[in-house]
Formats: structure tokens, C-alpha cells, sequence
């Protein structure tokens, strides 16, 4: 049971652009019953950060040069100096593995793609920064147990408190809508506020000319994450399903470091005007392997 947890609770999932009703179906799991399969929505953002302050968060690794010159990836390039970080924030539901399930958990992710785990300067995987997670109706706690758990088998993991803790998104204003963790590092939901510092926001709009393409963030999301227990883990994303709603976005997205939340110092600011992406994904997670063989066997289908 506890493998079961860790791996439904901490792992980057992916979310639709669908207010309101942020459910999608799992229509995956009867084909992978041994695996954690899902249906998440979800919004990503990709920062322009200093390479060399992305790089002093992924030691011992080092980070490849991504294909900047690749207009099906960066159709409008990307600012000299700089590495793609990416953002993400979402609610997943119908999140299944043998028998057992759990109807819905919020999650965030700071995943640094583009990591040289294999050293050989070519092969790229994501780095997690951080994980966040918590439940939903207000019952962020429900997140510690999968987040310890998780932690000691190889994700970085944190409870958080999510706005909203429904739904993916929240309007805020005709066309703007707004998503928002915080880390819970004591949590007093009975006699006043605990400590629960920020760890970053998001504040966007559909765009009218988007920075990347869908297949930017395929490719970006779907390279296999590092676990710290020196092995990797694929996480294959799907958004071909009638559900998915695509939807390109332009949008502020603030990250609170330590004097003010809970991010690390070299990635906090604020980015304004960044590209985004919000869409529906069913999700199938493999279990830990080598981190050669995850790179091998990530599904060409997923990246497209």
C-alpha cells in the first residue's frame, strides 16, 4: 500500500483546460492494471532562467544545450543565456494501480528538463526540483503520507495547500485565470493560520501568439524524471483523447524564494508574459528502473 501512495502522490501530472469540471476519464488503466495510471489537467509554464543558476540546482549533473533552433520546439527561439525551466500546476483524478485507487489529488511540480544524467551530452531527462501535493476540499494534509513516502523512494516531495483545491484554475476576471501553491510546513486548520509559505503562482490568459507549440511541452513533459535513489522513472503522457482541449497560454508566473516562500533562490522572480499550456492527459507511470533503459523505452508516441 505504501508503494501504491507514493507513486499516485508525487509525480508531475498533467491538466485540462476544462473550468468548472476538472474530471476527466481514465480510460488507460484496463490496459496497464500494474502500473499508476491517471487522468490529470493541468498548466504548464516554460521560464527563461540564467543557465548558470539552473545549473547549480542539478548537481552533480549538468545540463545539455536544448535544440533552440528547432522551430517545432522553440518556434520563436529563446532568450540568449538562458535554460527552460517548467511550471505546472493541476488536479488529477481517477488515479488507479491494481485494485486500489484514489478519487483525486492536487499536484505541482519546478522540473528542469534538459538534465545530462547520462552524461553523454545528447540524452535529455528532467530534474525535480520540487513536487508539491495536497488533497482536495480543503484537506491538504491528506498529502503527507504520500509525500514522506515518496521522498524516500526517490521524488523530492512536499505537502502544499493549492487555490483553488477543485478544480485546475480559478477565473479571477473575464478571460484571466489563476492557480496558486503554497508548501505546508505546519499546518493549524483549527485555531488560525499555520506556516505556509508560498511557493509560486500563476496568472494567465489564452494566447493570441503562443511562444511554443503543443509538441514543445510533449517533448519537454514526457523526458524521464531523475529519482535521488540513482534510478529513473518514465511518465508517459497522452493527449489524444477526444478530452484533451488543448489550449495555449500567456501569462505571469511568480516564484517565491526563501525570504518570502518556499522556492529555491536561484529560480525566484517574477516572468512576465511567459508561454503556457493547459490540456487534458491521461497518464501512464512506470516503475522505477535504470536510467538508460527509461531513456530507450520512453514511448516516441508521447513526445509527439
Amino acid at each position: 500500500m505504501q508503494k501504491l501512495i507514493s507513486l499516485l502522490g508525487c509525480i508531475n501530472l498533467l491538466a485540462s483546460a476544462v473550468l468548472g469540471n476538472p474530471q476527466c476519464p481514465n480510460t488507460l488503466a484496463v490496459y496497464n492494471p500494474n502500473l499508476r495510471t491517471m487522468c490529470s489537467n493541468e498548466t504548464w509554464f516554460i521560464l527563461p532562467v540564467a543557465k548558470a543558476s539552473v545549473a547549480s540546482l542539478v548537481k552533480p549533473y549538468t545540463l545539455i544545450t536544448p535544440p533552440f533552433s528547432d522551430k517545432t520546439l522553440f518556434p520563436q527561439g529563446f532568450p540568449a543565456g538562458a535554460h527552460p525551466v517548467l511550471v505546472s500546476s493541476g488536479y488529477s483524478n481517477d488515479i488507479r494501480m491494481f485494485f486500489l485507487g484514489i478519487t483525486a489529488l492536487n499536484t505541482g511540480a519546478i522540473i528542469i528538463p534538459y538534465t545530462d544524467r547520462l552524461k553523454d551530452s545528447k540524452t535529455p531527462f528532467n530534474y525535480n526540483v520540487q513536487t508539491y501535493i495536497g488533497g482536495v476540499d480543503g484537506q491538504n494534509v491528506m498529502g503527507l503520507v504520500p509525500a514522506l513516502v515518496g521522498s524516500a523512494e526517490g521524488n523530492n516531495c512536499f505537502v502544499a495547500e493549492f487555490a483553488p483545491d477543485s478544480d485546475a484554475y480559478a477565473p479571477i476576471a473575464p478571460g484571466e485565470f489563476s492557480a496558486e501553491i503554497k508548501q505546508v510546513i505546519v499546518p493549524n486548520p483549527l485555531s488560525g493560520p499555520g506556516i505556509v509559505p508560498e511557493a509560486f503562482d500563476l496568472d494567465f490568459v489564452t494566447a493570441t501568439s503562443p511562444l511554443y507549440t503543443e509538441h514543445t511541452f510533449h517533448a519537454l513533459i514526457n523526458q524521464p524524471l531523475i529519482l535521488t535513489n540513482t534510478q529513473c522513472q518514465r511518465n508517459n503522457y497522452y493527449f489524444n483523447e477526444t478530452f484533451t482541449e488543448p489550449t495555449m497560454r500567456s501569462g505571469n508566473v511568480t516564484l517565491f524564494g526563501p525570504t518570502a516562500g518556499s522556492a529555491p533562490a536561484a529560480l525566484a522572480g517574477k516572468y512576465i508574459k511567459q508561454g503556457g499550456y493547459s490540456a487534458s492527459a491521461e497518464l501512464v507511470a512506470y516503475n522505477a528502473e535504470d536510467c538508460a533503459v527509461a531513456a530507450k523505452n520512453t514511448d516516441p508516441k508521447a513526445l509527439q
